[in-house]
């Protein structure tokens, strides 16, 4: 069973090495993904990953945490806007403006905290 390159090496070896190749690939995925898994924390920051966890409170309660991580990471929000072509001067206005109110909202929340601080003093 010779390849006839005068290699000396049979069809079946050459078979068997390309087999075990394909193994140690796959399980080095498993390894790898299997590693991520463990890096994963409950901190509120943002999730990235393409499934949840169905446990103890059944689908509803799974279904609603998908939810609660698609509002946080804005996919519904990506979604809609990449539906149709934005051009990139009305992109540009778009974010500039997300950018101000963004701003904005955090500087009224950080007066709306220090008027509650205030009243706290009792001033």
């Amino acid at each position: 069973m010779s390849t006839g390159d005068g290699g000396g090496r049979s069809f079946v070896s050459d078979s068997l090495d390309s087999m075990m190749s394909r193994r140690l690939a796959e399980e080095s995925r498993k390894q790898f993904a299997s590693s991520l898994d463990k890096g994963l924390s409950s901190t509120g920051a943002p999730i990235v990953g393409r499934s949840v966890a169905v446990v103890s409170g059944g689908p509803a309660k799974a279904y609603a945490r998908l939810n609660r991580i698609m509002t946080t990471n804005n996919v519904r929000r990506e979604l809609y806007l990449r539906q149709r072509y934005e051009k990139p001067k009305y992109k540009r206005q778009r974010l500039r403006f997300e950018s101000h109110a963004r701003r904005f909202k955090d500087e009224v929340r950080n007066k709306v905290h220090l008027v509650m601080k205030m009243k706290s003093w009792g001033v």
